[in-house]
């Protein structure tokens, strides 16, 4: 029994398949349609964005999303290729060889498999909380900047540059610039104007008729291209059988270079992938393992290795309109890699008739929604150090690279916690009068005790900041002349390192000259449990008290009222 809910715990797909019923199907049906429309040619946009071909998008859009429903436990997240990871891939991968070249398939490969690798053992090892070093500043900045560089690149293609400069294209070839400039704003027009239209007017199914109106608008200027000999660059024909299933031949000299770019790719796409898939299980008053989506993206990554693909994750687009579609199982996952795999199969050379700058249209589009002004205004209002993570990593990824700009924001974001955990809030206290609370005496009236001075520390103590917590709390008893006392208030200390309980005793020793005593008071179990094993008890010369209120009765002597 216990090995059946274990599997089953493993394979989620072994809880819901036995209990799948005939009306679910209907739903996920359609939504396996919809997305399956939606997908191809976003999976082709992403491939050519990535620098590899665009049957790489299509193979990176069946056996994922095949191999993710055995192991998930959304049930609506859709994977498969995001402009994200393709822009990642692209600036990992385009120092180690030519883009477009099998070498350069070969390697974009490899990195699905290491990403793949990295999150599978995250997940079987329950280390999700490690995901948590990428802060949303640092993603959102990320996103943002890595946004903008996506507008920047696909210009070129939108403008039918790639040849020339693109002042020789306004002057010899402006059908190029015009036929550019028309699809990205009938797509603009028909995106959120167009819902925004349909839900002031009431009209059902609003937002799915506005999230398709684009891709028929693709097929009408794609039709209009060939029917009216439009001279416009085209995808291209490429193979449209199924993948061939092998594994990257990996070499330790192509591992060392690639397993940073894996690591913060996977990271990177799992966090966005974790937070559509909770935002829509919340509405759904289901529950998401985040260790076990951990496993399920990385065997979708490894799926994609196996099969020709690149990096893949859950995307935000695409999982809203699998849901808002009628989607209740992952089984609508397989139905739509079922749909992209029979048009491959059947429909690649009209496929291969897509213009590029409309895909160029349709990736510009999708990178301006993922610049989030919003949030850096809110954040930086908030506190300005996480509105400053935001910033410097967007500025990291525009100056160095969407790989090193991630790098570069976390170890800006680490840095800034460290000075924030440095300089801790010290807050010297006095009570409440007529109660046995204990509040600052700057923004309360308060009541206190000349020979006692208590002080409430709003931080842990460690390395970094124990200096500095001891120069302030000698800076305060030195305008404290009467003191004969140093209570200090540790309800909100979750620890103390080594270094910071050898300043304390330090501290105490300093103080022993002008006869003031350090007490405690409200230390946590966890907290005492390391006092104990140390020597910081024995050198204080006062008491660890339970409350700040029966310590400040003990020390002033008495059991009401302090002086004011």
């Amino acid at each position: 029994m216990k090995a059946t809910q274990s599997l089953a715990k493993f394979f989620p797909i072994l809880q819901w398949l036995p209990q799948y019923q005939k009306k679910t199907f209907a739903g996920d049906l359609s939504a396996s349609l919809i997305v399956a429309v939606l997908l191809i040619p976003q999976s082709l946009a992403y491939a050519l964005l990535a620098g590899l071909p665009p049957q790489a998008g299509i193979y990176a859009s069946i056996l994922p999303l095949v191999v993710y429903a055995f192991f998930a436990s959304s049930m609506v997240q859709s994977v498969g290729p995001m402009a994200i990871s393709a822009v990642m891939t692209a600036s990992a991968l385009a120092p180690l060889a030519v883009m477009g070249s099998a070498e350069y398939s070969a390697l974009a490969a490899s990195l699905a498999l290491l990403s793949g690798l990295f999150l599978a053992a995250l997940g079987l090892l329950r280390l999700g909380f490690i995901t948590q070093l990428l802060s949303h500043p640092v993603i959102n900045g990320f996103t943002s900047g890595a946004a903008i560089l996506i507008i920047i690149g696909q210009t070129t293609p939108l403008l039918g540059a790639q040849d020339h400069t693109l002042l020789h294209v306004i002057i010899h070839q402006p059908h190029h610039l015009l036929f550019g400039l028309t699809c990205l704003a009938l797509l603009w027009l028909l995106g959120q104007p167009l819902n925004t239209l349909l839900l002031n007017k009431k009209v059902p199914h609003a937002q799915l008729i506005a999230k398709l109106s684009p891709l028929f608008l693709i097929l009408l200027i794609t039709a209009a291209v060939h029917g009216l000999n439009i001279q416009t660059r085209l995808i291209g024909p490429f193979p449209g059988q199924l993948p061939a299933f092998a594994w990257p031949d990996l070499h330790p000299d192509q591992l060392a270079r690639l397993w940073l770019p894996a690591i913060t790719i996977g990271l990177a796409g799992f966090l966005q992938s974790i937070t559509i898939a909770q935002s829509l299980a919340l509405k759904a008053r289901r529950n998401i393992d985040s260790n076990q989506e951990l496993i399920g993206l990385g065997a979708a990554n490894i799926a994609a290795a196996a099969s020709g693909g690149f990096p893949v994750s859950g995307g935000f687009s695409r999982t809203a309109v699998n849901a808002a579609s009628g989607a209740h199982t992952p089984l609508a996952g397989v139905m739509t890699a079922a749909w992209i795999a029979l048009a491959a199969h059947w429909f690649s050379d009209y496929l291969a008739l897509l213009p590029q700058a409309l895909l160029a249209a349709t990736i510009i589009l999708v990178a301006i929604r993922l610049i989030d002004f919003d949030f850096l205004i809110r954040s930086w209002r908030y506190d300005w150090r996480d509105g400053a993570a935001f910033i410097s990593t967007a500025i990291a990824v525009l100056l160095l690279g969407a790989m090193q700009g991630i790098v570069a924001g976390t170890g800006v974001s680490l840095i800034l916690f460290l000075y924030r955990s440095s300089q801790p809030h010290i807050a010297v206290v006095g009570r409440i009068a007529g109660t046995e609370h204990f509040r600052n005496i700057n923004r309360f009236t308060t009541q206190t005790c000349p020979a006692v001075v208590a002080i409430r520390i709003d931080e842990s103590l460690y390395f970094g900041n124990s200096a500095k917590i001891q120069a302030e709390l000698i800076q305060i008893l030195a305008q404290a002349p009467a003191a004969k006392h140093l209570l200090l208030i540790l309800s909100a200390v979750n620890s103390i390192d080594y270094s910071a309980m050898q300043a304390i005793s330090l501290l105490q020793e300093n103080l022993r000259v002008r006869q003031i005593k350090i007490h405690l008071a409200e230390v946590k179990g966890p907290v005492m449990d390391h006092l104990r094993r140390s020597e910081m008890l024995s050198t204080l010369d006062g008491e660890v008290f339970l409350s700040a209120h029966l310590a400040m009765q003990t020390l002033s002597g008495v059991s009401e009222d302090f002086s004011i």
